[in-house]
């Protein structure tokens, strides 16, 4: 005859084979799924920032926007939480890529995955406002040959495997080249 021991370490290791199984398949069934979330973005504007101008190092700005987001699609069996966050993406000629995360959001069920920000907005935050400005190391942003993009991300967190990070161009919008074209703050836009 066996040992308790022997027969309980047949157990543990038949369980947690059964539970890698289970995880494995339960990996393989999400995998071939492509959801896609629907999202726009509207209504676009620059606010400049207090105590930016044309003597300051810097170009400060914050963009305001509404955005309508439905992210039901993307969870399943599988997910745990959705990341998605919005950020500012332009070329200038020290930089091929700058990006700048100038909102964020977490949604952990399906029940807050339906959710507008700015005009009508769901959510807890002051009407056209975003969490983070947008700051540009120099004046790199205002010579951008081309307009700033909003591209809207998400990063889907399984409850196993691998997280996904996914994203989509929803805006545009042109830098002006002074900052005397950008309302101040409390200006009604």
């Amino acid at each position: 005859m066996h040992s308790w021991t022997f027969r309980l370490n047949a157990i543990f290791t038949f369980t947690v084979s059964v539970l890698g199984a289970l995880s494995a398949l339960n990996i393989l069934t999400v995998y071939f799924l492509d959801p896609r979330p629907i999202a726009t973005i509207d209504n676009v504007k620059l606010q400049r920032l207090p105590g930016s101008g044309p003597n300051r190092p810097n170009a400060e700005a914050r963009v305001m926007f509404d955005m309508k987001a439905d992210l039901r699609p993307l969870f399943n069996w599988n997910t745990k939480l959705v990341f998605v966050y919005i950020t500012a993406e332009y070329v200038t000629k020290l930089n091929t890529i700058n990006q700048i995360v100038i909102w964020d959001y977490i949604v952990e069920d399906v029940q807050n995955a339906v959710f507008t920000v700015g005009r009508h907005q769901t959510m807890l935050l002051p009407r056209h406002h975003n969490e983070y400005p947008l700051i540009d190391q120099g004046r790199g942003i205002r010579s951008a040959a081309q307009p700033v993009n909003l591209t809207f991300n998400w990063c889907v967190m399984p409850i196993v495997g691998i997280i996904a990070r996914y994203k989509e161009q929803l805006a545009q919008f042109p830098f002006p080249d002074s900052f005397e074209k950008l309302p101040a703050p409390g200006t009604h836009l």
